[in-house]
């Protein structure tokens, strides 16, 4: 009787281990099922011009699934493409307070967060986000364009002045026609505050 208990045990180990495994692919299964159920219903509520719902349905699903951020991060784009700004940075901001994003992640949220502030108007804010990515080698660039649009918006010639001769310098040559302008705007400026000497 002890012999058959010490045979039947590797059978019951290997069955439980046999159970557990299938269970555990069951509940990856039914956690994939209902976020592809979420995803269609907030596709759903997009088509029925329920957007707020849409929002709150996918940041709650970004909460439980961080494979989801370039979803998120296309579906904040498409709402600043239609004017909703608002809705975009709150997907962008509640993007980045995601602690599971991957460092590529985080400063792919932070560059569209930037590109929302400007759409807004909030060119303060959109300066902070680029500033963030002007040491970043894959997104220097882009940030100092999209600084030097904010700079021109708001007639901060010194400051466009500074970041067009760093686009030269990383090999932007057509910045120089630029820059020669921006030194004008400049000097326009200091004639009108009567500040002939630094206009000079």
């Amino acid at each position: 009787m002890l012999e058959l208990l010490f045979l039947l045990l590797p059978v019951a180990a290997a069955y439980g281990w046999y159970m557990g495994r299938r269970s555990a692919q069951q509940n990856k299964q039914d956690e994939a099922n209902r976020l592809s159920r979420d995803y269609v219903a907030g596709v759903n509520f997009l088509l029925s011009n329920q957007q707020d719902k849409a929002v709150d349905l996918f940041l709650d699903m970004l909460k439980e699934d961080t494979g989801t951020v370039e979803a998120h991060l296309t579906l904040g784009n498409l709402f600043r493409s239609r004017g909703e700004v608002d809705r975009a940075i709150r997907i962008h901001q509640t993007l980045m307070e995601s602690a599971s994003l991957t460092y590529e992640q985080r400063l792919l949220a932070i560059q569209q967060l930037g590109r929302d502030y400007m759409a807004a108007g909030l060119y303060d804010r959109a300066e902070d986000m680029f500033n963030q990515l002007t040491d970043e080698t894959d997104f220097r660039i882009g940030a100092l364009q999209q600084l030097l649009q904010i700079y021109q918006a708001t007639s901060e010639w010194q400051k466009a002045i500074d970041v067009a001769e760093r686009l030269v310098k990383l090999g932007k040559d057509k910045q120089r026609v630029e820059i020669a302008h921006f030194y004008c705007e400049l000097a326009l400026q200091h004639m009108a505050s009567d500040d002939l000497d630094r206009a000079m």
